[in-house]
């Protein structure tokens, strides 16, 4: 079955077969051809550019009802915007469909971002309808939705790889979605309203395509402030994957970690290269009162450090 998508206005926009998305602020409205002919053969195609593929974005959020930075992230994540774009594993496309995934969603051309977009858009409210949120949706999107299942049944876990890209999008681990009752909403973490996201795909485009831009999630997680010792239990060269990681001990050990948000403390091993080794510690104010936080976690079965606090 063919996937059908709405009308759109900008239908009459062509896209190339191949080629990286253009860094342009062209209006979609002027990027126009027809896609076909009257006797069917395709006429040839400008490069696709960010506008349109953001015009696509936008309205299949609206249509499905996601996030629209939930959305813009997920397929940046994906493809960096790359219509033409194919990973180790087989997955095609912007939207990155494994060839069964897209003839189970009567997807076509998993290379046809006018197809794509929309069926990701459509498959990611059905998968959040199923697993009751976005985050459980999105680790299904990237992990499949049996693995999904199993690991909440406790059969089975999650990738690394599932784990750092739900904390990249959305901003919370994949355990944090699957507590109950947690709200279908991305967080903003309380910033201020000059602070959070921008509300188009545009304005989260732009931020993630600077230098960071795709750390600004992670950036808004609740963090410690600073403390004298602190018990190092998770460290990563990806800010993401360490978060991640906490998120997991936190909840393995409630009982000892409770809410307590982790004290970010940014190194540098040189002998490692530049980029810096984020470590997280569970603050102290002193010495024993680390002694104390790490001995208990090791009887649970957690490993840990104590560590003064450079100042």
């Amino acid at each position: 079955m063919r996937f059908h998508h709405p009308a759109v206005p900008f239908l009459a926009l062509t896209l190339m077969a191949t080629g990286a998305v253009a860094e342009d602020a062209t209006p979609a409205a002027a990027v126009v051809a027809t896609v076909a002919t009257e006797d069917g053969v395709a006429e040839a195609k400008p490069p696709l550019t960010r506008t349109t593929v953001c015009a696509l974005i936008d309205q299949a959020a609206a249509t499905h009802r996601l996030p629209v930075e939930f959305f813009t992230r997920l397929i940046w994540k994906e493809s960096r915007f790359r219509q033409d774009a194919l990973s180790p594993k087989g997955a095609q496309g912007i939207a990155q469909f494994m060839p069964g995934t897209a003839a189970l969603r009567g997807l076509e051309d998993a290379y046809d971002p006018m197809q794509a977009i929309p069926a990701s858009a459509h498959y990611l409210r059905d998968l959040a309808d199923r697993f009751g949120n976005l985050g459980l949706a999105a680790a299904a999107y990237n992990a499949g939705e049996k693995r999904v299942s199993d690991w909440r049944a406790g059969t089975g876990g999650l990738p690394y790889e599932t784990r750092d890209y739900v904390v990249s999008i959305t901003g919370r681990s994949a355990e944090e979605w699957n507590a109950p009752g947690v709200q279908d909403k991305p967080p903003e973490r309380g910033l201020p309203p000059d602070e959070r996201p921008p509300g188009t795909c545009l304005g989260v485009a732009a931020l993630l395509g600077k230098r960071g831009g795709a750390m600004a999630v992670v950036a808004n997680y609740p963090k410690a402030d600073w403390a004298p010792w602190g018990v190092q239990v998770a460290g990563n060269f990806s800010l993401n994957r360490a978060m991640a990681s906490y998120a997991t001990l936190q909840n393995r050990h409630s009982e000892i970690l409770g809410a307590q948000p982790p004290m970010v403390v940014r190194t540098f091993n040189r002998s490692r290269g530049s980029a810096p080794v984020f470590q997280l510690r569970v603050p102290a104010q002193s010495r024993d009162e680390a002694g104390d936080i790490c001995g208990r976690l090791k009887r649970a079965g957690a490993a840990c450090v104590v560590m003064r606090t450079a100042e």
